[in-house]
């Protein structure tokens, strides 16, 4: 069974990878998405932007609650993240198979993809918070994960793993609320002395 699913691994990444080569554009496009610039910028940018999107006091409250809670899983999904790779230790595609590699040569494992486990973190926290805000965190995280694979630096299941990571990671920063709390009240009692200092609404 897992030798099926390696096989099966591989033969979708030489599809996705295959495409890699053949058009100029195409290539420098998946280049930009697959460094670690132009998304982590973006998502930040959105979360600066799911901070300050309220209209009023308590949406300010719920909004920043959202964003520490964002934050908090993609601590986890780290943390987790590492856990794994300290016990499966997968090569980069570069390493066992020719491929159209774009992008320079990690040295660490493959397998779960840190990329996609911390961009889809980003997704699926912000959906159980904001489920109409979330879908914007979406095209970046896939872009992300596919040009990975289109690049030739991670396999398909890597990406599928960090997936995997970051919604169990955003359901248990949801499910266990309880813990986020003082995080969440240490935050929001900052924010609220800066209001009073600079005089916004309260």
């Amino acid at each position: 069974m897992l030798d099926w699913l390696l096989n099966l691994d591989y033969a979708l990444f030489r599809c996705l990878n295959g495409l890699a080569g053949r058009n100029a554009l195409l290539d420098s496009s998946m280049k930009a998405f697959c460094n670690d610039h132009l998304v982590p910028f973006t998502l930040g940018f959105l979360v600066l932007v799911m901070a300050l999107k309220g209209r009023r006091r308590a949406e300010d409250r719920e909004n920043l609650a959202a964003v520490i809670r964002v934050f908090l899983t993609v601590a986890l999904s780290a943390a987790l993240m590492q856990l794994v790779i300290t016990l499966v230790h997968r090569p980069r595609p570069f390493v066992d198979h020719e491929v159209n590699l774009l992008f320079y040569r990690p040295v660490d494992w493959s397998f779960p993809s840190n990329p996609a486990t911390a961009t889809f973190s980003f997704f699926f926290s912000a959906f159980l918070s904001d489920r109409k805000f979330s879908w914007y965190f979406l095209p970046p995280a896939i872009l992300m994960s596919f040009a990975r694979v289109f690049c030739g630096v991670h396999y398909p299941g890597d990406v599928l793993a960090g997936m995997f990571l970051a919604l169990f990671s955003a359901w248990m920063v949801h499910r266990l609320r309880f813990l986020s709390r003082p995080f969440v009240a240490a935050a929001l009692q900052v924010e609220s002395r800066l209001r009073s200092a600079l005089s916004l609404r309260e």
